[in-house]
């Protein structure tokens, strides 16, 4: 039987990291190879017993040598495509060079193997920009603004996807903002919402875009790898797409979480006792853009300018289906967690410490928090 080799991209990443170990044990026979940009990550995944190659998804022909291209056309069976930059303030330009042109590296290579039987893309659940609605698991259609660079170049990387297949057996998945590592509150990698949970609560801002009946979509990343896995694994289905996301059912009320937060943090023990958490009033997001355009205080201008980066979403009516990613995912036992619970005991392992600058007992991660 020939062997069976699975590419991955953004093996050192949170979801990649968590993948690498359900993907192993899913099938134990298949071999894993991962691209990386440094010696020291090879180093890391080799231990785990993945196959390394030296490149870079910003580089024509992946930045590789000639020998290892030419072994991964006449190998790889399989490619999982993970790696994004997920940097909101970059420039269009710099955010295309890995998100787009990486994709196109990427697909260019898939084109040319020969024993291919399947690619998968990850992509993210907000690739309708300011666009309000419901969402299906289906192409997004143009003509959208975006909110960041971000979003657009994974537009456009979709795109990439779609036309190439006509190629090759492609599916896409979409996932949304991720909260934490797993619904412990665990959290390795601080991204833009955990900063918010530090810059909200008790804010000098007076207001702040957002509705209180707006869902918010997220999901701790361990249920995204495992789902990610499984759906590639055992229920690929070429020229789809689907959402890895909690949904309609799932998400939250932003109402509610503010409200689960400011419990979660008047708990705390750093938290002085008796004082209640006074989050920013929440506005429309024209009243927001308002506020930043006359504020006449420059340093409160650009707190309201930073914070205004990345909350635009707290103020948009967007909702996701996941029927088809549901039913995929039917018999396999990965059920999402109560989202508000997690959410919580995110905001009290941020508090423990002090948004990762001190190290803390993972068992504290709850303790304060009730689901």
């Amino acid at each position: 039987m020939k062997p069976e080799y699975l590419l991955l991209t953004g093996g050192s990443g949170l979801v990649g990291r968590m993948l690498i170990p359900v993907l192993q044990k899913h099938r134990p026979e298949r071999s894993i190879v991962a691209l990386v940009r440094q010696p020291e990550q090879a180093a890391r995944l080799e231990m785990q017993g993945i196959r390394t190659v030296l490149g870079d998804l910003a580089r024509p022909r992946l930045g590789l040598s000639a020998p290892d291209y030419a072994w991964l056309e006449k190998s790889v069976t399989e490619i999982l495509h993970v790696a994004a930059n997920v940097r909101f303030d970059l420039s269009l330009e710099k955010s295309r060079v890995v998100n787009v042109g990486g994709a196109l590296q990427i697909l260019q290579l898939a084109q040319s193997c020969a024993g291919l039987r399947k690619f998968g893309h990850v992509s993210t659940a907000f690739v309708n920009g300011y666009r309000e609605g419901v969402f299906d698991e289906e192409p997004m259609a143009p003509g959208q603004e975006f909110v960041n660079p971000y979003q657009q170049t994974k537009f456009e990387a979709e795109g990439a996807v779609l036309q190439a297949m006509r190629h090759i057996p492609a599916s896409i998945y979409r996932i949304p903002v991720l909260l934490a590592d797993s619904e412990d509150g665990v959290v390795s990698q601080f991204g833009y919402f955990h900063h918010l949970l530090r810059m909200l609560p008790d804010s000098i801002l007076p207001v702040m875009p957002g509705d209180p009946d707006v869902l918010v979509d997220m999901v701790p990343a361990n249920w995204v790898a495992a789902s990610l896995a499984y759906v590639f694994d055992f229920r690929f289905t070429e020229g789809t797409i689907r959402h890895l996301c909690a949904g309609v059912q799932r998400s939250m009320r932003l109402g509610d979480m503010m409200a689960r937060a400011s419990r979660a943090i008047e708990r705390h023990p750093s938290y002085p006792r008796g004082r209640s958490v006074r989050f920013p009033r929440l506005v429309k997001i024209a009243e927001y853009e308002d506020f930043i355009r006359n504020c006449g205080d420059r340093a409160l201008r650009f707190v309201a300018s930073a914070v205004g980066r990345h909350v635009h979403l707290m103020g948009m009516h967007q909702c996701y289906l996941t029927a088809r990613a549901q039913s995929d995912l039917a018999g396999s036992g990965l059920l999402l967690p109560d989202m508000l619970g997690c959410l919580e005991n995110t905001i009290t392992y941020c508090l423990d410490t002090e948004w990762g600058r001190k190290p803390v007992e993972l068992a504290t991660c709850a303790a304060y928090a009730t689901n």
